[in-house]
């Protein structure tokens, strides 16, 4: 196997990839900045040739890393250059930043999504940290397409007199349903209000539940 080489980039021909998903407290950030200031090591960067902007580079691995060394007005960061296509470097972005810092669950979900385009469920299961039933539920998600809603006249529209709810959920629960919202808004293709995600979401689960009888 041909060793990699890590080699020093400029900084300002780093950019970060838009789909990472990746994010990092402001505590560990912190916990990060002060490592590499008392050491000045960390572990190389993982970037590959920016696909549109010559000369440039794509972050694929170490964006949190990438943040600090900009904050301590790092000239360059130490990188290792991969050639990948897009296919190739979400799978990577899926993968290597679930090391680190936590998810952001809205773009993770775009980015799986994205991934379900280019990879079976068998593959993604064998691929990513996700397990089969958290990939089979995006998917179900992702192809998710209610009907249109039935058009409504002004007079029916200003007749129609809206309903508060009020509850409260856990964080893990709230951020589950706010993937599911960002999903179904994604998919719809039109500026839906995220009260009307979940009444799609609803639907859904009702539809699905009359399908399977139970």
């Amino acid at each position: 196997m041909k060793e990699i080489k890590a080699q020093e980039i400029p900084i300002e021909l780093l950019l970060e990839h838009p789909e990472n998903s990746n994010s990092m407290n402001a505590a560990t950030a912190q916990k990060l900045r002060r490592h590499i200031e008392q050491t000045e090591r960390y572990e190389p960067l993982t970037v590959r040739p920016h696909p549109c902007e010559e000369g440039k580079f794509q972050v694929i691995n170490g964006h949190n890393r990438l943040r600090v060394l900009r904050a301590l007005n790092y000239r360059t960061a130490c990188c290792v250059v991969w050639h990948l296509d897009d296919k190739q470097t979400r799978l990577y972005l899926a993968t290597l930043n679930r090391l680190s810092g936590k998810d952001v669950p809205e773009r993770r979900a775009a980015l799986l999504d994205n991934l379900l385009h280019a990879f079976d469920i068998e593959e993604l299961t064998a691929l990513l940290p996700d397990n089969r039933k958290q990939i089979e539920q995006l998917e179900r998600l992702s192809h998710f397409q209610m009907d249109e809603l039935s058009a409504q006249t002004a007079l029916e529209q200003e007749l129609k007199v809206p309903v508060m709810l009020n509850f409260m959920l856990d964080e893990s629960d709230a951020k589950e349903l706010n993937l599911a919202l960002d999903l179904v808004i994604d998919r719809a293709k039109v500026d839906l209000p995220r009260s009307q995600a979940l009444v799609r979401l609803a639907r859904f689960y009702l539809d699905n539940l009359s399908l399977t009888g139970a």
